[in-house]
């Protein structure tokens, strides 16, 4: 998955359009529920655990950060990147 297949996860969750994903999801009007909901989307997509904590900071509450987020998270979980 790149940033663009992420984005049309975020707006499908969010019922949103992404058209710059360095825009805040708050700028985007996603609400809270939908926040939750796409954190447990990419939870489970991606088989790693998120703390909404990590919304708190400004430079990942966006597309581009959560992906960001979630690529760091995957290297962390996987150092010999055996996933192809």
């Amino acid at each position: 998955m790149d940033q663009s297949q992420f984005d049309q996860l975020v707006e499908r969750i969010c019922s949103v359009t992404v058209g710059d994903p360095e825009t805040p999801l708050v700028d985007l009007g996603v609400d809270s529920l939908h926040t939750v909901s796409l954190l447990m989307a990419v939870e489970e997509h991606y088989g790693i655990e998120i703390d909404p904590e990590v919304l708190a900071d400004p430079a990942l509450a966006s597309p581009a950060g959560i992906w960001r987020h979630v690529q760091e998270r995957l290297a962390a979980s996987d150092p010999a990147g055996s996933r192809g």
